[in-house]
C-alpha cells in the first residue's frame, strides 16, 4: 500500500475493506515514518479488528429463532 493515508483509512473502517487490505494497511504503518506510539496504537486497534471480526463470525453460526 503505498499511500499512508489510505492505510489509515482502512484501519479506521475495516469492514470496508478486505483481510488482505488491512494485513498491507498495517505493514504500511510500520514502515512509515509515523512515531512509534501511532505503530503501536495501530498494531493494537489491528488486533482488536481481529478478535472483533472472529467474535461476529461466531455469533452468526449461533443465530437462533429470533436471528431470523
Amino acid at each position: 500500500m503505498k499511500d499512508l493515508h489510505r492505510a489509515v483509512d482502512v484501519m479506521h473502517h475495516p469492514y470496508q475493506y478486505s483481510d488482505l487490505d488491512l494485513e498491507q494497511a498495517l505493514e504500511a504503518i510500520q514502515e512509515s515514518q509515523l512515531k512509534p506510539f501511532y505503530k503501536e496504537y495501530y498494531k493494537r486497534l489491528y488486533k482488536r479488528i481481529l478478535q472483533c471480526k472472529a467474535k461476529n463470525e461466531d455469533v452468526e453460526e449461533k443465530i437462533g429463532y429470533f436471528g431470523g
